[in-house]
């Protein structure tokens, strides 16, 4: 296989670098508040034509070669390699883990969790106050004490076990199994988002196919007749330590399959409250998808 690999820097496209309205809100490559990353991929198949020449009994033989080509487009590149708590894009990955290890059989099986343990809060939506969830609907409404529970029937060992073998951002799980990626010692890069998922729908993680056949199918979330969007929302305090601080990080990571091939983004956001990053997260990653035609 013949593999081409190009890297854009967002600092050489005008075209993200700048704001045509609210309604097209970009990522600034002057500001570092956020990163998008887009990592596209085709695989284009050319086949030499088989000749036959009937008189003299002989024949060319048919060749192929596999070309693939890579555009990884960076907007805010330190950035882009900074390392953050995942917080609920890590229900991608524990997710996977749940279907691989057979913890959850399929979409449907109701999922519960330790109530006393993890005891329902005033403060928490309505979505998690459900009388029951299955996968599809603990993805969906990204609830996290079915996640917490998920991480703890896990268990330590194999949780460890797994996130290496996923090389999932710094592989840290020591601050608590129920835990660790919500503002904890779990930590990822947007460029480590985009790769784990890429090993991921390619089937590269060493897991059921699936496994990955059912998560995929849990994070589809827009299906259209030119393309199909798979995604995940995260969202956490920046200093879980600071209490005066309402500084928020919000993530939208996820892929795009269409008839060019398959687009794997993530993007992340550092906003001063809670209400400004979730008014703005899934819009300007869904305008830079745009942008680059992905969408």
């Amino acid at each position: 296989m013949k593999k081409v690999i190009s890297i854009v820097s967002a600092l050489a496209l005008s075209s993200f670098t700048y704001q045509v309205s609210a309604s097209n809100e970009l990522c600034l490559v002057s500001n570092n508040d956020c990163t998008f990353v887009l990592l596209s991929t085709k695989v284009s198949v050319k086949v030499s034509q088989i000749v036959s020449e009937q008189e003299s009994d002989k024949a060319t033989q048919s060749t192929s070669i596999i070309e693939e080509s890579e555009t990884l487009l960076l907007v805010n590149k330190a950035r882009a390699k900074q390392r953050f708590s995942p917080f609920s894009t890590f229900k991608v990955a524990n997710s996977l883990i749940g279907l691989d290890t057979q913890i959850i059989a399929d979409a449907k099986q109701a999922l519960t969790f330790d109530k006393e343990k993890y005891p329902v809060q005033k403060w928490w939506p309505s979505v998690w106050k459900l009388a029951e969830y299955n996968l599809n609907s603990a993805f969906k409404f990204s609830m996290v004490a079915i996640y917490r529970q998920l991480a703890t029937d896990i268990g330590q060992q194999k949780m460890q076990s797994y996130v290496d073998n996923f090389s999932y951002g710094n592989q840290d799980i020591s601050s608590g199994i129920d835990n660790f990626w919500l503002g904890g010692s779990m930590k990822i890069s947007a460029i480590e988002q985009v790769q784990f998922l890429q090993r991921m729908h390619r089937n590269q993680l060493a897991v059921k196919p699936q496994s990955i056949e059912i998560l995929t199918e849990v994070m589809l979330v827009d299906s259209t007749a030119d393309y199909k969007l798979y995604a995940k929302t995260g969202a956490g305090k920046v200093t879980a330590a600071d209490k005066s601080s309402k500084a928020m990080l919000g993530w939208y990571i996820g892929f795009v399959e269409n008839s060019a091939g398959v687009h794997y983004f993530a993007f992340n956001v550092t906003r001063a409250s809670y209400a400004k990053m979730k008014a703005s997260r899934i819009k300007i990653a869904m305008n830079h998808l745009k942008k680059a035609g992905v969408i």
